[in-house]
C-alpha cells in the first residue's frame, strides 16, 4: 500500500461568531474519494514546508487567501487507497466569495463544524478538526 504526506486546510471564515469551515466536494473523476467532501488539501512541492504548501492548495483550490492560525498534530488515515499522513491546519480567512478549480471540486459550502457528520466527508475529517481545535 502506498504512503503519501498531505497538508489539510480547515478553512475557517474569521470574525463569525459560529464556526464556518468550508467544505469542497471532490469531482467524479478524482481517483480517490470521488464525490466525498473534503476539506481544502495537497501535497508539499520538493523544497516547501508545509506551511507554505497549505496557503497554496487553499489559494489554488478556493482562491481564498488564508493565515495560519494554529497547526495541529500529524496523524494517520489509511482508506482503500492508500496510507496517508495527515498534516491539518486552522486557516482563517476574511472572505467567504470561493472560486473552485472545477478540475478538482464539483461544490462548496460553508458549513457550521457540527453539520460536517451530515455529509459524506473522505475519512478522516473528523480527526483534522479534532486536530486544530474545532471538535472535542
Amino acid at each position: 500500500m502506498a504512503t503519501y504526506v498531505a497538508v489539510i486546510g480547515v478553512v475557517k471564515l474569521d470574525d463569525e461568531e459560529e464556526d464556518y469551515i468550508l467544505l469542497l466536494k471532490r469531482n467524479a473523476l478524482r481517483r480517490t474519494s470521488p464525490n466525498k467532501w473534503q476539506t481544502p488539501s495537497g501535497f508539499m512541492k520538493e523544497g516547501e514546508s508545509a506551511e507554505e504548501a497549505v496557503l497554496r492548495e487553499v489559494k489554488e483550490e478556493t482562491t481564498l487567501e488564508g493565515t495560519i492560525k494554529k497547526s495541529g498534530s500529524a496523524f494517520e488515515v489509511v482508506d482503500e487507497w492508500a496510507r496517508w499522513i495527515i498534516i491539518p491546519f486552522l486557516i482563517s480567512v476574511k472572505s467567504d466569495k470561493v472560486v473552485i478549480d472545477t478540475r478538482e471540486h464539483s461544490d462548496f459550502r460553508w458549513v457550521k463544524v457540527n453539520e460536517v457528520s451530515s455529509f459524506e466527508c473522505v475519512k478522516g475529517i473528523d480527526e483534522d478538526l479534532k486536530a486544530v481545535g474545532l471538535k472535542n
